[in-house]
């Protein structure tokens, strides 16, 4: 693998499970103050963290404590994913203007206080808490093989991503 240093890729996967850590912890956090703040029950809380709330407060405390700080660099997918898994978009202004944060952890949640800065447009549905962004990040490629072919002209793909079209997405139009 010429320019491919294997201890840089080790370093990131390190890297990669410290964030994921503080990520939980985060995560946590968030929840707490979601259903202290706006004092909420047990199945509130779950109606909650399955439309999203719960990840969009860890996003913006995340923002706010790692991020900001300059205490983590997140891989480039993480935006990504963001946007399209979570229809979560972090606008540049989240990471250089100052956020009143009085009144967090009483009567308001990051969310508030991030309002404008980072936003949730809708998310794909499902019946349970949408995963932890980095469970996608941890996902491997697709297994790749090279294409035979069977006869004169009929080429085969060989490739083995490990999921059918069907388990990805709901949408997709199969033929």
């Amino acid at each position: 693998m010429a320019g491919v240093n294997m201890e840089d890729i080790e370093f990131r996967e390190t890297n990669l499970d410290r964030i994921a850590k503080s990520w939980s912890l985060a995560m946590g956090y968030s929840h707490e103050r979601i259903q202290k703040v706006h004092d909420l029950t047990d199945e509130e809380m779950r109606h909650a963290a399955n439309e999203g709330h719960v990840v969009l407060e860890t996003v913006c405390l995340f923002i706010h404590s790692s991020i900001k700080r300059a205490q983590f660099k997140l891989p480039c997918d993480f935006w990504s994913i963001l946007l399209h898994e979570f229809g979560i978009v972090v606008y540049p202004s989240a990471m250089t203007e100052a956020v009143d944060l009085h009144g967090v952890n009483v009567d308001k949640t990051f969310t508030d206080c991030y309002h404008g800065h980072i936003v949730m447009l809708g998310r794909r549905r499902s019946n349970g808490p949408p995963p932890c962004p980095f469970e996608y990040l941890r996902q491997p490629p697709p297994v790749y093989k090279k294409n035979t072919s069977d006869e004169e002209g009929s080429d085969t793909d060989e490739t083995d991503s490990g999921i059918g079209c069907e388990k990805c997405c709901d949408g997709c139009a199969q033929d």
